[in-house]
């Protein structure tokens, strides 16, 4: 590229770069972290942990396993999950079977492959802790190729077993935004500055 042609299109590049700088910050989300601390706390606060049979804890863990399977989904979130029941992926919060129905139909129908394996289960008291790896694949994430993440799904049970309060805890920024083509190299490159 010539010296002139460069000159000319610097003003351009420049008032492009302004523009971005501009608009990224604007069309960002303003996330509000306390209120998502507050739902989470306040579904603490509105269920009572209830002790119950490991069934019900491995029946969880099998709806974790088998969430890719449109049809066991259909058959086994209201069996799984109680008619007021909490979720809070990290992504979304949703309350009630219906609700957590449709947005595991949904996750499925996004989903090219989908792998959960229980890696650990505890229990204190009547809090019970699933420990997962999952992998997965998204034509829309990571180039269609597999994104692999580890978290953990705090759940509490109401006596029938069912769940009234499902949290899960993993890195949905690095492995869900991450991937998203341009802003996953936004995020590694402030990932990067806050290893420094």
């Amino acid at each position: 590229m010539s010296l002139k042609i460069a000159l000319q299109t610097l003003p351009a590049l420049l008032l492009v770069l302004l523009v971005v700088a501009i608009l990224i910050p604007a069309c960002a989300p303003n996330f509000d972290t306390a209120a998502r601390t507050r739902e989470y706390k306040d579904a603490l606060a509105s269920t009572k942990a209830q002790a119950t049979s490991s069934a019900s804890l491995d029946a969880f863990s099998t709806f974790l396993q088998k969430i890719a399977d449109k049809e066991y989904v259909r058959e086994n979130t209201a069996k799984v999950y109680a008619a007021d029941a909490y979720l809070n992926d990290t992504l979304v919060t949703h309350h009630g079977p219906d609700e957590i129905m449709a947005y595991f139909l949904n996750t499925a129908d996004t989903m090219t492959s989908y792998q959960v394996t229980i890696d650990d289960t505890a229990s204190s008291g009547a809090e019970h802790y699933v420990r997962w790896t999952m992998v997965f694949s998204a034509p829309k994430l990571n180039g269609g190729k597999p994104v692999e993440s580890v978290g953990m799904s705090h759940i509490r049970l109401n006596p029938e077993g069912k769940v009234v309060m499902h949290q899960d805890f993993w890195d949905s920024g690095t492995n869900i935004y991450g991937q998203i083509p341009a802003l996953g190299g936004v995020i590694e490159t402030i990932r990067r500055r806050f290893e420094k």
